[in-house]
């Protein structure tokens, strides 16, 4: 017994292992607050281009409200908070913080005529809207930047990461300023081409991070992708990411392509939107939890 609890102690030294300080207990609250800070980020990215301001509102506060609150959580203590601002220089969730603040302020000082007037500003919120989309996209890769300082999980540091994080995001994004849109009774023809053109870059983007990993990246890298596509995780990918997260959505984007958008029912964008949020959800949720560490030796 004791030469067997000897080589299971000393096995990661030798074979790849799982992790899961980042999506088990505690780590669910890291996941959950980089996926909100995605939606959030790229609803406003999105908002930006189309001068839509209720979709920066929602964005500001889906940021600020949800992301932000799943960070400070995840800290455990509120009040030493603060002191993650001292590893700014070394530390990519400090950054990603301190990202966030500067999101906070400035998005406010944006977003404040659209509820609100007779302000000195307004009107002239515009020259905002280049460090406001900066910081989106810094915000929506905030996630797998973090995520890429772990340099012992192989898979986290592959190249198609952060061009699959922001495909994602401005997918999400899109998605959410459509329905809003659509419920405000609006034109979504704009927002609809942002979805289809997200959509078809994130699937390229997934199925090239998936190809890399796989066949041109290092076997820790390969055996994660492999317990992704065939392993313990497989069940979870095909079903909620495949099936729900991309082929239902796709369908739909294809029935509105064929018929008129506006007589579309709101039911199938409503259906499209739930399927890519919990599709996006799953697909980190597949990242994180299918990453193996590479052996010490």
């Amino acid at each position: 017994m004791k030469l067997k609890s000897n080589r299971l102690t000393f096995e990661w030294m030798v074979k790849d292992t799982t992790q899961g300080a980042w999506i088990e207990g505690k780590g669910m609250l890291l996941w959950l607050a980089f996926f909100f800070t995605e939606i959030g980020a790229g609803t406003y990215f999105v908002s930006l281009f189309m001068n839509f301001k209720p979709g920066l509102l929602l964005g500001w506060v889906i940021v600020l409200a949800l992301g932000g609150f799943f960070h400070i959580v995840f800290l455990g203590k509120p009040e030493r908070g603060w002191r993650i601002f001292n590893g700014i220089a070394s530390s990519e969730l400090s950054r990603g913080l301190l990202i966030t603040l500067f999101f906070g302020v400035i998005g406010f000082f944006q977003i404040l005529p659209a509820i609100s007037s007779n302000l000195p500003w307004e009107g002239n919120e515009v020259f905002l809207k280049v460090p406001m989309g900066i910081l989106c996209i810094l915000l929506i890769l905030h996630g797998f930047l973090t995520m890429a300082t772990i340099k012992a999980i192989p898979m986290w540091n592959a190249p198609m990461m952060l061009p699959l994080a922001l495909a994602s995001g401005i997918w999400v994004g899109s998605q959410v300023v459509e329905l809003m849109l659509l419920l405000l009774g609006l034109d979504i023809t704009v927002a609809e081409i942002w979805v289809r053109w997200s959509m078809a870059g994130f699937m390229c983007l997934l199925s090239v991070f998936l190809w890399w990993n796989a066949l041109h990246s290092s076997e820790s890298a390969s055996a994660s992708i492999k317990r992704i596509l065939k392993g313990d995780v497989a069940v979870i990918f095909y079903v909620w990411v495949l099936s729900i997260g991309i082929i239902i959505p796709v369908i739909i984007t294809i029935l509105i392509w064929v018929k008129n958008v506006s007589s579309l029912s709101i039911g199938f964008l409503l259906l499209r939107f739930l399927c890519v949020i919990v599709g996006d959800l799953m697909m980190r949720y597949c990242v994180f939890k299918g990453s193996l560490y590479r052996p010490l030796i």
